[in-house]
């Protein structure tokens, strides 16, 4: 369920100003009930439920199947949490605050006051709690309460029993009182205004006073089936110990038996053990009589009627702990049935705490939850299912990654208040913002470091010392040449193709995990899959670095016959792609951690793990790019000869740039001290002549 522009707040006291107390009159707002209510039989006044809800009460606590069910159910609901939510905050966390003081106040705590009324308003389809109201003001020291449904503000909660319920309604089905009357109680019971209680109804039929307990159509499946599990038992019984008939004696004249004969046979079975065993002569003969194949089957019977049961229940199988031969996407489809009735058991019970509960406690605080909807508070259960959610999610970021909807309509499709302090995102607050690829294309005319500069027909060639000068001085004036180098090494255009292939990764990781692959063979196939993918793209894009690189660091020279051997460009590839491998060995730790997490948890944990790593390597892309650039500059200068290169700083350069040497020694270990010198950094190679 979507709760647009509503802020959650959990388990948070604050201390409160007092609020003018409302005018509203809830005796006034009332209006007549027109029609006719469909009235059940009762003592007296007081109609009873339709329902047997002592067979319901019965049935739960003796028969197995129907706990179980019952408790999925509630288990469900509860499962993931619940919140409050609403755009007001101040309202927000009064009600909280009164729900912590009435936990105070009654000794029930506001977990087990929810659970206790949502397990009968699931099982009995009708759950109570009377309201006790505060009989003086101290309880209420430091909030505003004003009385009103009642003179009093309320105190605390406390849940009847449904089975001891009765409703007294007039003709039109208004309510007149309630009344409730315990087993061993005595005398005539204790009534209630309506106002009293409050009183949750699962799918009460129009006219009907009461909710019907789901379990209603189920009951005869369920006393079919134990009905043939008990002749079941007797057949085995029956059929488990066999009958022995022994014959004495021949139908021939002279061989019949005698009666002294036959007690004689009798006591030796009598006095044989149970493993022991008889000899008898030809006179003698011993049958064994059983089912001898002819009895009845019941075992499709059997299933037949439970699975009546279970369709009943909404449950399935697996749910119930019955395996037999479903996999786990049978399992999980069965299971999706079940969350939706889970879903709207919650539905139910979350609107009667907002309109039963929760209203009452904003009107006594002096908010309007009716005429200000910035007022209302809203009773919200935490998703069920996780991993649609998450497939929900990541469908909604792809059609705005696909430009098919807005940041604004993207927000409200993810359930969040479309108007936010984007300021205050990951992006805005961490990560580094590229300057050059957001103006690449303001400069028109490319540096003449960059391309070369073509002397006209005619013209004498400047010297050597000349053009390395003229060049210099632009690398180290112009501000946009790493705008310009930025989009020439396609900066963008890379960073974009690794994050797809990171995102396809991640993707792929967690389809893996949702269906349930062992999580030690992930990793394997997630590090092939990306370092397959990165591979081809790091040799085209590093290689395309180095060679630019060359060619400026050629031009610099003025040295046009200079040549770049394979091998060292094969060096650059296999040195700036070390960072992309750690990141990949930093992914495959988490994916062994997972296992360590508990399986509600699992995708979120990996999901997190590829976003973090995401935003270094956008850095890292960047970087090894320079660093490829930096890399074929000073391999130009190595081989014309150039004893020094000169670092040349950006606008944006930080301290750690500016505390490396100005100047590096080509004759020497070059390698490691060309820049970047971190992720993000932008200063390049200038070549430099040597004295």
């Amino acid at each position: 369920m979507n709760l647009f522009g509503y802020s959650r707040v959990k388990n948070k006291m604050t201390k409160f100003r007092e609020a003018p107390s409302t005018a509203r009159d809830p005796k006034k707002v009332k209006v007549k009930t027109l029609g006719q209510a469909i009235k059940g039989v009762g003592a007296g006044d007081f109609e009873e439920s339709p329902v047997d809800l002592e067979e319901i009460g019965r049935a739960y606590y003796t028969d197995s199947y129907i706990r179980r069910a019952i408790d999925k159910y509630v288990g469900r609901m509860f499962k993931n949490g619940w919140e409050l939510q609403g755009k007001n905050e101040k309202a927000t966390e009064y009600v909280w605050t009164r729900l912590k003081l009435m936990t105070e106040a009654s000794g029930i705590p506001t977990e087990e006051l929810f659970t206790t009324m949502a397990h009968d308003y699931v099982l009995y389809g009708n759950a109570y709690v009377v309201k006790q109201y505060q009989k003086n003001a101290q309880g209420m020291a430091g909030i505003q309460a004003t009385g009103y449904t009642s003179k009093q503000p309320i105190a605390a909660y406390f849940p009847l029993a449904s089975t001891t319920v009765t409703i007294a309604r007039d003709e039109a089905g208004t309510l007149q009182k309630y009344q409730q009357k315990a087993p061993g109680g005595g005398g005539q019971g204790i009534e209630f205004k309506p106002e009293q209680v409050c009183h949750f109804a699962y799918k009460k039929p129009t006219g009907r006073a009461y909710g019907v307990p789901y379990l209603f159509n189920v009951m005869d499946d369920v006393k079919i089936l134990r009905q043939i599990e008990e002749n079941v038992a007797r057949l085995i019984y029956r059929n488990l110990f066999p009958l022995y008939m022994y014959q004495v004696g021949l139908p021939e004249p002279g061989f019949e038996a005698k009666d002294e004969e036959i007690d004689a046979v009798r006591e030796e079975i009598r006095a044989m053990p149970m493993d022991g065993g008889i000899v008898v002569p030809e006179r003698h003969n011993i049958k064994v009589i059983g089912s001898e194949g002819n009895a009845l089957d019941a075992n499709g019977y059997l299933k037949y009627f439970r699975q009546r049961v279970f369709t009943g229940l909404g449950v399935s199988d697996s749910v119930m702990g019955i395996g037999d031969t479903a996999n786990k996407s049978t399992s999980d489809n069965q299971s999706s049935d079940m969350n939706d009735g889970v879903k709207d058991f919650q539905h139910g019970f979350a609107e009667c705490v907002r309109n039963q509960i929760i209203n009452e406690l904003l009107f006594e605080g002096g908010f309007d939850p009716i005429l200000k909807p910035e007022d209302e508070v809203l009773f919200m259960f935490s998703e069920v299912e996780l991993d649609a959610k998450i497939k929900k999610e990541n469908h909604v970021l792809q059609m705005f990654m696909q430009n098919a909807i807005t940041h604004e309509e993207m927000r409200l499709e993810l359930g969040r208040d479309p108007v936010t302090d984007e300021a205050r995102l990951q992006a805005n607050m961490f990560m580094a913002v590229d300057q050059g690829a957001a103006n690449a294309g303001d400069n028109k005319d490319k540096p003449e470091n960059q391309s070369g500069k073509q002397n006209s027909p005619g013209k004498p060639k400047p010297s050597k010392e000349a053009l390395f000068e003229e060049n210099a001085n632009k690398v180290l004036t112009e501000s946009s040449v790493v705008v310009t180098l930025t989009s020439e090494l396609d900066v963008l255009k890379y960073t974009s193709q690794l994050e797809d292939y990171w995102n396809q990764a991640k993707t792929d990781v967690v389809n893996r995990m949702a269906r349930g692959e062992a999580l030690n063979h992930i990793p394997v196939l997630t590090t092939k899959l990306i370092q397959d993918l990165m591979k081809s793209r790091n040799r085209q894009h590093l290689a395309k670095a180095i060679n630019l690189g060359f060619r400026d660091g050629r031009e610099q020279t003025g040295i046009q016959a200079l040549a770049l051997h394979k091998k060292n460009v094969e060096d650059a590839i296999h040195k700036g792609s070390k960072s992309i491998h750690k990141v990949i060995e930093e992914l495959e730790m988490a994916l062994r951690k997972a296992e360590e997490i508990e399986d509600s948890k699992r995708i979120a944990y990996i999901e997190s793990a590829f976003h973090a790593n995401k935003y270094r390597l956008k850095l890292i892309s960047k970087t090894m790019l320079f660093s490829a650039y930096n890399y074929g500059v000073c391999y130009a200068g190595q081989q014309a000869g150039v004893e020094t290169a000169k670092v040349t700083y950006t606008e944006r350069a930080c301290n750690v740039c500016e505390k490396k040497q100005t100047e590096i020694s080509l004759t020497g270990d070059w390698k490691e001290e060309i820049p970047p010198h971190h992720p993000g950094c932008e200063c390049i190679i200038v070549l430099k002549e040597g004295n």
